[in-house]
């Protein structure tokens, strides 16, 4: 049985990377959410298999480390692999190479599958993988949550949820949370990234973003009214 790990080759272009040539948060969110659909289909639990089953994936963390920044028009090696599953979770990792091997991304991802007629979380038994599990991991220690100080926070900026912003999960996408964090920082070269997705935000919501300067880094918050919305880390 194959060895459940994608591999595909892309072109970094222009669109990718920000005014000072940097390859901005979405864009690498972007690149970890397209191969992990992509390989998701191929080991049987796409996005259709899953809806036949009233399911759907839903992005619950993501961190990612940059280790050398890619240049523009790079082409570069992604690959992505799941890690044996949870009672009620998903690990994967996500990897961004040079041709010659040389690592210059890393991440990881947690994933929940959700009941679309409940909204509810589920358990991961009925969610079945084909292939054998590849047991390389990008991070010894584990993926935990995002521990925020007691801190006082900043208001930065109120954003409010817009049609181009939603999936067809019928909710804000998570990519473009990135955007917000990004917004409300100061340091602008991070390398480390990391964010936990709390509630899920559908157009026409507010989305009041407070951030705080500390000496590992910055952390930014998201609330929706009394919910909070995400929690982000970056250094």
């Amino acid at each position: 049985m194959a060895i459940m790990k994608y591999k595909t080759k892309i072109t970094l272009y222009n669109s990718y990377f920000d005014l000072n040539d940097r390859l901005t948060a979405k864009s690498i969110l972007s690149i970890f959410q397209d191969v992990a659909t992509i390989h998701a289909e191929d080991i049987g639990v796409g996005y259709l298999t899953m809806l036949d089953k009233n399911l759907y994936w839903v992005l619950s963390r993501i961190k990612f480390d940059i280790i050398k920044m890619p240049e523009i028009n790079q082409t570069v090696i992604v690959e992505t692999w799941p890690h044996v599953k949870g009672r009620v979770d998903f690990d994967r990792d996500i990897k961004i190479s040079s041709e010659s091997g040389e690592v210059l991304v890393i991440g990881a991802s947690k994933w929940c599958v959700i009941d679309t007629v409940k909204r509810a979380l589920q358990r991961t038994d009925n969610v079945n993988f084909v292939g054998e599990y590849c047991l390389d991991k990008n991070y010894d220690t584990k993926f935990e949550k995002i521990i925020l100080p007691d801190i006082l926070l900043d208001k930065k900026f109120v954003y409010k949820v817009g049609f181009s912003d939603l999936d067809h999960n019928k909710h804000m996408n998570n990519t473009n949370y990135a955007n917000l964090v990004l917004n409300a920082i100061d340091n602008k070269t991070y390398t480390h990234f990391e964010i936990n997705f709390v509630s899920e935000c559908v157009e026409g919501d507010e989305i009041t973003v407070s951030a705080h300067k500390a000496s590992l880094g910055e952390y930014v918050v998201g609330t929706n009214g009394d919910k909070v919305v995400f929690n982000a880390f970056v250094k």
